[in-house]
């Protein structure tokens, strides 16, 4: 074999393991979810986390050579409302953040904390916790604002022998899920666009927490095209978790002292 061979299949070989980047957590088991409709394949991504509940997450943030760590105590309802309160690992408040529907209100921000900077968060806590998918007759040709999908047509089940591939379509991007289990649980999201990734967001880690299987270790990939800046990798590690069975009161979600 020639020198340029060697290192055309050198140059090859560190392309592949670039592109196949894996992270140092255990996924859920591989096991079939048996046969799934479209609907209970939806049902099963809506299902994902319980419809209220708090928890605190060790987040950690990776683009390009920074990395940045901070804890955040996230409250839940659904449908598509979320407190989030960011601290410091020394618990000094950063920022104060609430989320109702695709509205988002800052209720206090440090400097370093601009309104773009909260909008990626906010969008990022939807991404993970809040995103809903529904599937509507084909003329519906739009969005439930930033926190939801609408499926334009049918969606796409497909079995495999140790996982569900759905795929779900509305008018601008492609949802791809990853079933595993019975009863169904969300694997992998990947959220495309004109056939590029937007994100990719992987669950790991699964324990049995308030009655259920969850993820403790949640991996969201950002290719930074609607965060309008550099790719990055959100690692949330889920180190508290607390159920609730009513609803919060309303006042969780104002703004006021």
């Amino acid at each position: 074999m020639t020198k340029a061979c060697c290192l055309a299949t050198l140059l090859c070989l560190l392309a592949l393991a670039g592109c196949a980047e894996t992270d140092p957590y255990k996924r859920a088991q591989p096991a079939p979810t048996g046969d799934l409709s479209a609907s209970q394949a939806i049902d099963a991504y809506n299902r994902r986390w319980p419809k209220q509940f708090k928890c605190v997450q060790t987040v950690t943030l990776d683009f390009g050579p920074v990395t940045r760590t901070l804890v955040g105590y996230l409250i839940v309802q659904q449908p598509g409302q979320f407190r989030l309160q960011g601290m410091t690992e020394q618990g000094l408040k950063i920022f104060d953040i609430i989320g109702k529907g695709p509205e988002t209100t800052t209720v206090f921000a440090a400097d370093e904390f601009d309104a773009r900077t909260l909008a990626n968060i906010a969008r990022d806590i939807r991404r993970v916790y809040l995103n809903q998918a529904a599937d509507v007759v084909p003329m519906v040709q739009t969005t439930l604002g930033e926190f939801g999908w609408v499926v334009t047509g049918k969606a796409q089940v497909d079995q495999a022998a140790g996982n569900t591939q759905v795929s779900l379509r509305n008018q601008d991007d492609t949802l791809r899920l990853s079933l595993v289990g019975q009863p169904a649980r969300l694997d992998r999201a990947v959220v495309l666009r004109e056939g590029n990734g937007l994100y990719r967001l992987d669950q790991y880690e699964w324990q049995a927490q308030a009655g259920r299987q969850q993820p403790t270790v949640i991996v969201l990939r950002e290719r930074g095209v609607e965060s309008r800046g550099p790719a990055y990798k959100l690692t949330i590690q889920v180190t508290q978790f607390t159920l609730r069975d009513k609803p919060w009161p309303e006042k969780t979600f104002e703004a006021g002292p």
